[in-house]
């Protein structure tokens, strides 16, 4: 296996996508983001048993994902929390659930069931559904290989801002999987993920992350990153894409790069305009 399919695979399954959309943070999310974890534990109970989607997916990854200290992870718990939100049609969960199928820590790995829980995210347009039905059409995990099918889902969630699609569809451009061999058309798509973090930001990101796992305090019970999985996971892809795009720059000519530049600007104008056109029609 090459060093960038171990990556990629390392990527998929150990990164979650999961985002909190929630009009007012519950005190089960403010107790997370404060890193309490226990009480986070507690209210997040309570909350779940009155019926709140979210907090019945809190209280999920609370359950399987808190460390450190001397909490004792459960795992069963966790799945039966996250499913009662899934069956209930709460695209978050059914995200989690499929990832939950491709990490194989909490739920023993299969693929086939991840597809189903994409699949029902991906029906109702969520970029997130999309992007794992192109994953496992491009590494034919639980399905057959489809490259074509992949770089298919990938251009339809890239088109609308999705930062892992748009990487995913650079990466097919490169490595002609199911679209022609397209160096300056890859380094357009890279360079726009990677423009969502100046290099400057990105590298201060990194230091401090690494500075606080450092300094932490395993003592104490961790929990707080719960709130914050699809930020880390989106920075994790422009990560890639930046590191992407310096190898390219290695394999182009001044001229492709300035033409793949130009390609990108290009690209955002007409992503701007279809989002302003949109909006006019809505209103």
């Amino acid at each position: 296996m090459s060093r960038l399919k171990s990556y990629l695979l390392s990527f998929f399954y150990l990164t979650l996508t999961l985002s909190f959309e929630v009009s007012q943070a519950s005190d089960c999310l403010k107790l997370i983001e404060d890193n309490q974890c226990i009480e986070a534990v507690n209210t997040c109970k309570v909350e779940a048993s009155d019926g709140d989607l979210n907090s019945q997916l809190l209280y999920g990854y609370l359950l399987s994902k808190t460390s450190n200290g001397d909490f004792r992870r459960n795992y069963k718990k966790s799945v039966q929390s996250i499913r009662t939100a899934a069956e209930q049609d709460y695209t978050k969960a059914q995200l989690a659930m499929a990832e939950m199928y491709m990490n194989g820590e909490a739920l023993p790995m299969n693929a086939k069931k991840a597809k189903q829980w994409y699949e029902k995210a991906a029906e109702k347009g969520d970029l997130d559904g999309i992007n794992g039905l192109a994953r496992l059409y491009r590494y034919g995990t639980g399905v057959r290989k489809n490259y074509e099918r992949s770089f298919e889902l990938y251009d339809q969630a890239a088109s609308l801002n999705h930062i892992r699609s748009q990487v995913g569809l650079g990466l097919s451009y490169r490595d002609a999987k199911g679209t022609n061999k397209n160096l300056v058309k890859a380094y357009a798509w890279l360079s726009i993920a990677s423009d969502n973090i100046s290099d400057a930001s990105f590298k201060k990101l990194q230091k401090d992350y690494e500075d606080e796992r450092k300094t932490i305090d395993k003592s104490k019970s961790q929990c707080k990153y719960i709130a914050k999985i699809d930020e880390f996971s989106e920075r994790m892809a422009i990560g890639y894409a930046k590191r992407a795009l310096f190898d390219l720059k290695k394999r182009m000519s001044l001229k492709q790069i300035k033409k793949a530049k130009n390609l990108a600007i290009e690209i955002k104008k007409e992503r701007a305009l279809t989002r302003s056109l949109d909006s006019s029609s809505d209103s």
